[in-house]
């Protein structure tokens, strides 16, 4: 019988104790009529290992037996399997078995916590304790573990403090540098302001001449940023000569332009690309010749522009 069902008949068997406590006293029936035995295998158990413990009873028949459903809480074991019960019936007498899988958490003797088994016969209700049930649990651990002693403790760790003045002053130093670019950088977009297309090409040609490049034997540099400076003026003053368009797309694009010296600008692109892309060399004299070229394209095309501008005016 499993757990369930000793639960329940020990709910039934408990509401007719109570229903006949006040006609009679629970203890009338014939103790001599009553056996009980025990047994716990093994009788000698370790901490955590199953073992079964067996309660096996016989009374007369017509006799009901409550068994406990399982050890008190409290107890030093606790089940860790179902529990069966069986029963049979022989000459006038009923003996019923319940087997406990049980584990004990605890060394030494161990008390099972079973809690009294309830007969209730037609003359009244006895309650049989199971208390003195137990087992013995061993220790697994070595005899001789008393005589080890643990290692002393190992010298602390000593932690050095962080010097946080370097990187306090190297932060601020950061955040000031950052604060002067964007100052540099609002300062430049409105000493830019009113400036004409070809005036800001005319400032930006004399900063890269300024850096001395050429002296400095950065010739190929030179001429990549002067080309640069080109390129960005074309970008402000023809829509689709925009900087992000190769030369090839500029040339498509710029073929019948009557406002830029197409063929001229093409062979300084070309130059330039071979030194962006292909580590080409330059010359000095060949570096100069392609800054002079640049500012000489920017200027031509400025007068045309201004000359496409004013024509519609005067032929007016």
């Amino acid at each position: 019988m499993n757990m369930r069902i000793v639960l329940v008949e020990a709910a039934a068997c408990a509401a007719m104790a109570l229903g006949s406590a006040h006609a009679q006293k629970p203890v009338q029936a014939n103790a001599q009529q009553i056996q009980l035995g025990t047994s716990v295998q093994p009788e000698t158990t370790t901490v955590g290992s199953h073992f079964v413990a067996t309660v096996r009873v016989r009374v007369p028949t017509g006799t009901q037996v409550i068994f406990p459903a399982r050890p008190d809480t409290s107890a030093q074991v606790d089940t860790v399997g179902r529990a069966t019960r069986t029963a049979s019936t022989v000459a006038g007498f009923t003996e019923s078995t319940v087997s406990y899988v049980l584990a004990a958490w605890d060394t030494g003797t161990v008390r099972l916590g079973l809690d009294s088994l309830t007969v209730i016969s037609p003359t009244g209700v006895r309650y049989i304790p199971l208390t003195g049930v137990g087992i013995y649990v061993r220790s697994v651990l070595p005899a001789d573990t008393a005589l080890k002693r643990p290692k002393p403790f190992r010298p602390a760790i000593p932690l050095q403090p962080v010097d946080w003045i370097p990187w306090l002053v190297a932060a601020v130093a950061a955040l000031l540098a950052l604060m002067l670019f964007i100052v540099w950088r609002r300062w430049r977009r409105r000493a830019a302001l009113g400036l004409s297309p070809l005036q800001l090409a005319e400032r930006d040609f004399a900063r890269v001449e300024s850096r001395k490049l050429i002296e400095s034997g950065e010739t190929e540099q030179f001429a990549v940023e002067m080309v640069a400076v080109l390129r960005a003026y074309l970008a402000r003053v023809v829509a689709v000569a925009a900087q992000s368009t190769t030369t090839r797309e500029l040339d498509t694009k710029l073929r019948n332009s009557l406002l830029v010296p197409v063929a001229r600008l093409i062979a300084v692109l070309d130059d330039t690309d071979l030194m962006k892309f292909a580590r080409g060399r330059c010359t000095p004299e060949h570096a100069r010749d392609i800054g002079t070229e640049a500012r000489q394209i920017v200027r031509e095309t400025a007068t045309a522009i201004e000359a496409a501008r004013v024509a519609p005016a005067k032929a007016a």
